[in-house]
């Protein structure tokens, strides 16, 4: 007899309760597999009804449908739902999922027959499992150790064991078919719960169920508030994450060890306070048995956790901070040719709330989510990821800590919305290159001035003027020859002396 996967299942109830063909798109996107990856689990499926006589037809252009009356199809779905002659059949993706997280959650070794039994499949693809999961697990610092005759377990911080967990959940892994998600409606929400075998997924539940999620919610809403601030949305899920984690493996006896030096600065920040706030609050029936290295973790969260804007003493964790934004702040005024964008307060605002905590993060070494850029800027405003990049360079030169890749898209959104406010709000200054003469140089002057009120056109220069030091308050430079700008950071834009169509709408968009 044919056995399904649960995302076969779910592929198959797709079809059950469509009333017309879906195409592979379709069932890809309600999925989030690839067209190819709905193509390879469909043949299981194509078999498994065929046992049934029922046909799956896809028709190129049209999409796949079920041949079946809507009698068998009413049958086929209460066999689904109550899963009659249905066997869950984990992926291999799924299975290395649930492998990891009882290996790094287990206070005793795993014996190779226990993982054999509870996931259902032979001692050769275990070991295969196990090589990929040792092999992801050494990323964050853990090691996995195998022993005949006492069986296989992990080795390595507490602090970095409940890292490794947080991005196990979150889907930070190289295992496909996640298992698990997070949300603020639902707190964590197990995919393959209410299923009962393999045994690896009830136990998989219950230790699911001693993350208290939801109170986790009620702990760093209480932070916020004796913070003053807010986090973003989406640090919020894995901070509460993060803090189900750390009651659930303090309350059972694994404890963080934490360098003295480190204890003795959080000891000195304004956050320790909230921290110990949160801690007592955790724990409220037992807080002396808490040690203070657990207070320490809470408070590392809070000052790596990324804000919706600059919290009030964000700049006071470090005196040093505020020189590094101050420079970073000159550099993009530069960068840009535009002093206005130093006293940007919104940009010093979203410099100070993501680039603080990415260096605590740094600092601590802290795993977190990488950043959600739902909208990446167009290839013709690489400008801004070029001086994002430039930023980076100046952190690290100046704390030591270089900041992750993921880090530069963000920088790049924030000075792209910087430049528009700036821009919105003041000409732009242009100089027109023009080495044909005086009359050719006019009536292109004309025509822009026309058609471009907001270009205040500082003058027109030929192919000798043209100097760095000359242009260096210039945003733009009009060209009626190929031109090499001769600073970083200033466009270029090659117009016919008659300013065609063409041409207008080049700068057009270079406005836009």
């Amino acid at each position: 007899m044919v056995a399904l996967t649960l995302q076969q299942r779910n592929l198959l109830h797709l079809l059950l309760t469509a009333d017309t063909p879906l195409a592979m798109a379709q069932l890809a996107e309600q999925t989030n597999l690839s067209s190819r990856q709905v193509n390879y689990r469909l043949k299981p499926v194509r078999a498994w009804l065929a046992q049934r006589d029922i046909a799956l037809k896809a028709t190129p252009g049209l999409g796949v449908t079920l041949e079946c009356s809507p009698r068998q199809r009413q049958h086929l779905l209460h066999e689904l739902d109550a899963k009659s002659d249905f066997h869950l059949v984990l992926t291999a993706g799924q299975r290395q999922q649930l492998i990891a997280l009882h290996l790094i959650s287990a206070a005793e070794p795993l014996i190779l027959n226990w993982l054999q039994h509870n996931t259902g499949v032979s001692r050769t693809t275990v070991l295969k499992d196990l090589d990929l999961v040792e092999e992801w697990a050494a990323a964050f610092g853990l090691t996995l150790v195998r022993k005949p005759n006492y069986g296989i377990e992990v080795n390595g911080p507490e602090l970095a064991r409940r890292q490794t967990l947080a991005a196990l959940m979150w889907g930070d892994t190289p295992f496909e078919d996640q298992l698990t998600s997070m949300s603020h409606a639902s707190g964590l929400t197990f995919a393959l719960a209410g299923n009962t075998a393999p045994p690896i997924v009830p136990r998989t539940t219950r230790l699911l169920n001693n993350w208290d999620i939801q109170y986790a919610f009620e702990w760093v809403a209480f932070a916020e508030a004796q913070l003053g601030g807010r986090f973003t949305d989406n640090a919020v899920l894995h901070l509460a994450l993060t803090l189900a984690i750390q009651a659930q493996r303090a309350r059972t006896g694994h404890t963080v060890a934490c360098p003295a030096d480190t204890l003795a600065w959080l000891q000195q920040q304004k956050v320790w306070t909230v921290a110990r706030d949160v801690t007592q609050t955790i724990w409220a029936a037992s807080p002396a048995s808490i040690p203070p290295t657990e207070t320490a973790v809470i408070a590392m969260q809070l000052l790596a956790t990324v804000r919706d804007h600059m919290w009030p003493g964000d700049l006071e964790i470090d005196p040093t901070l505020t020189d590094l934004i101050d420079v970073l702040m000159a550099e993009v005024a530069m960068a840009f040719a535009t002093p206005g964008l130093r006293q940007d307060t919104a940009l010093r605002d979203g410099l100070v709330a993501h680039i603080i905590p990415a260096l605590m993060r740094q600092r601590f070494g802290l795993w977190a989510p990488l950043p959600l850029i739902d909208e990446q800027l167009p290839d013709r405003y690489q400008q801004e990821y070029t001086i994002a990049r430039e930023l980076t360079v100046t952190v690290a030169e100046r704390t030591g800590v270089t900041l992750p890749d993921a880090e530069i898209g963000t920088l790049a959104l924030l000075l792209r919305a910087a430049f528009i406010r700036e821009s919105a709000s003041r000409p732009k200054r242009v100089y027109i290159i023009c080495p044909s003469g005086m009359a050719t140089a006019q009536l292109l002057v004309a025509r822009l001035k026309a058609r471009f009120p907001s270009l205040d056109i500082a003058g027109v220069l030929s192919l000798r003027e043209l100097t760095p030091e000359r242009v260096a308050q210039a945003q733009l430079l009009i060209a009626t020859v190929p031109v090499q700008s001769p600073r970083r950071g200033l466009s270029v834009i090659q117009v016919h002396p008659l300013l065609l169509p063409e041409d207008v709408d080049k700068i057009t968009r270079w406005l836009a």
